[in-house]
């Protein structure tokens, strides 16, 4: 059983992310199209398609997850859709095709820029532990004054904290580029 307050965090902090993420998708629907035909997963006739039912997931989640509905259906859902996108990133990785934007929805509107790594699949698990330790019962107390100015700061700061640990994950991946021996015709 956990404390009422950190359910109702976790819940919170999953429908800002997922209702974020949904916003990035179809502020620029196209890119994302793009974003998930470059994945090579889907027929190219799917994209479109598959990007709508992705960013309507997202949204439904992220309004399941606010109004605290059926948490136990809303985990598990939510555990589904982290597992398909964990999978195709996945799929990807072992292809060597870590080219790929993830399409994660940070950054430039569909697209944060971040590409596919070992590092996203780390996250996407920890993401999964979380919805699902969203969903255990919570003990029988009333949430008080001081408990929702908490729940609201703890929510920014893991908001931040997010934020921050994909800033690192495409700030490696620059990092590793510029160590990347380059090639060239001048013999460099």
């Amino acid at each position: 059983m956990l404390d009422p307050l950190v359910i109702r965090l976790l819940s919170l902090a999953f429908a800002l992310l997922l209702a974020t993420t949904a916003w990035h998708k179809l502020a620029d629907l196209a890119r994302f199209c793009g974003i998930l035909a470059a994945y090579q997963l889907l027929p190219a006739a799917l994209a479109t398609p598959a990007a709508w039912l992705f960013a309507a997931l997202e949204m439904a989640l992220a309004g399941a997850w606010a109004l605290g509905w059926n948490p136990a259906m809303t985990g598990a859902a939510t555990v589904f859709l982290l597992g398909v996108y964990t999978l195709a990133v996945g799929v990807n990785v072992l292809r060597g095709r870590t080219y790929i934007d993830c399409g994660c929805g940070f950054g430039a509107s569909a697209g944060s820029g971040q590409r596919l790594s070992g590092r996203l699949l780390l996250r996407n698990a920890l993401l999964m532990v979380a919805a699902l330790a969203a969903t255990l019962p919570a003990t029988a107390r009333e949430l008080s004054l001081i408990d929702h100015f908490g729940l609201a700061s703890a929510c920014l700061v893991l908001a931040l904290l997010y934020l921050g640990a994909n800033q690192l994950l495409a700030n490696s991946e620059a990092i590793a580029s510029w160590r990347t021996p380059r090639t060239g015709s001048d013999g460099a």
